[in-house]
This record gives C-alpha cells, structure tokens and sequence, in this order.
C-alpha cells in the first residue's frame, strides 16, 4: 500500500482483467436480451366472430377490421381478445402462449365466437289496464246481468 502526503492509504488498484470480464459480461447480457426479447415471434391467431358488425378489442386496445390472414400477435405472451356489440352479450377469449418444440405458440390457433342476444330474464307479465270510469259497482254489474236476462227471454 501506497501512503499519501497527509497520511492516508492509498486503495490497491483494481485488477485490469476484473473490469474486462466485468465489460464483456455486461456486454453480452445486453446483447442477449436484445436478441430474445426485440426479436419476438409473431403469429397469426385465425378468428371468425359475429354477428357482424361488432367491436373487437385485443389487449384492450380497438381492432379496426380483421385482416383475413388473421389477427398477427405476439407469440411469447398470452393474449386477451374482447368482443362485443350492442343488444349482445359480450365475450373474452384468452390466447395462450405455450412452450412448443420450435419456439413459443399461441392457442387456439384460431378462435370461433358468436355472440349471443340479451334476453330478459324472468317472466314476462301481461297487464291489462282499464280507465277508472268502466270499473261499475256491483249493483250496476247485477242490472247488466237482470238487463241481459230479459232480453234473452224476450228472443
């Protein structure tokens, strides 16, 4: 160890070959997460959805239409596909990403939805109103029936 001037110690240098490996490590991790996760891989996810029209969302985000070789997402992650329209009752497909032999995969590989109508649910009442003024009372409904009974007798 090297004494300064006012009596301090100097620390030993650091090894050269310490910040190399350090450098070169640092260097390839970059490199490697740049290779793995800026080349992702992509793949075209088929889905046939109705009735038409109606809006679909991928991720959360709107798709305006679906091309006809498929919606093209990311296969290194899950994916969540929302369909909706109004007077229907809307639907979520989640697209799986699973390990395969060549890479990542997506499942299904191509998605069928057909959304179904809102229907009200519970029994439908059938109401029938009458005006306050063609309720009668029970003695006027007595002279209906005594008016109907004569003039049957009468034919």
């Amino acid at each position: 160890m090297k004494i300064c001037r006012r009596g301090r110690t100097k620390p030993p240098p650091v090894s050269q070959p310490f910040f190399r490996s350090a450098f070169f490590g640092l260097g390839f991790l970059v490199l490697a997460s740049g290779a793995l996760g800026g080349c992702a891989p992509w793949q075209a996810v088929g889905v046939d959805a109705g009735p038409r029209p109606l809006h679909i969302f991928v991720d959360g985000e709107s798709v305006a239409e679906i091309p006809a070789a498929g919606l093209r997402l990311r296969a290194n992650r899950s994916h969540i596909l929302h369909f909706e329209r109004e007077g229907y009752r809307a639907q979520q497909v989640v697209v799986e990403s699973v390990a395969g032999p060549a890479g990542p995969e997506l499942h299904p590989e191509r998605v069928l939805v057909r959304l179904q109508p809102i229907e009200m649910r519970g029994r439908k009442i059938d109401v029938q109103l009458q005006s306050v003024e063609s309720i009668e009372t029970e003695e006027q409904e007595e002279e209906l029936k005594e008016e109907l009974e004569d003039e049957e007798v009468k034919q």
